[in-house]
């Protein structure tokens, strides 16, 4: 009985095939771990950033509040700054007609 060479690299490629298919998906498990890890650690970091954005924007929004006059104070306090301007033209078109009087 003698066996051909053919015969032969049948019998080895059934179990190096089997091998091969094994080691290929402890790999693909091993990477698709790795990923599924950096997918949940940039979620995680995405999360924390949009945190911090929303406490700054909050801040803002409290100094916007805080800062901005009404429309009514805003008003208010033009007519009184135009009063004091008027007073002011006044005093000094007075003040100019004295000088040049003497």
């Amino acid at each position: 009985m003698t066996r051909n060479r053919k015969d032969i690299g049948f019998r080895l490629s059934g179990p190096l095939l089997n091998l091969v298919t094994i080691v290929m998906g402890v790999f693909a498990a091993y990477f698709l771990t790795i990923q599924s890890l950096k997918i949940d650690l940039a979620a995680k970091a995405e999360g924390e950033v949009v945190g911090i954005l929303d406490k700054k924007l909050a801040s803002i929004e409290v100094i916007l509040k805080e800062g901005v006059v009404s429309k009514e104070q805003f008003y208010s306090f033009s007519k009184e700054m135009e009063a004091r301007l008027t007073r002011i033209e006044a005093y000094l078109a007075e003040r100019s007609g004295e000088k040049i009087g003497n």
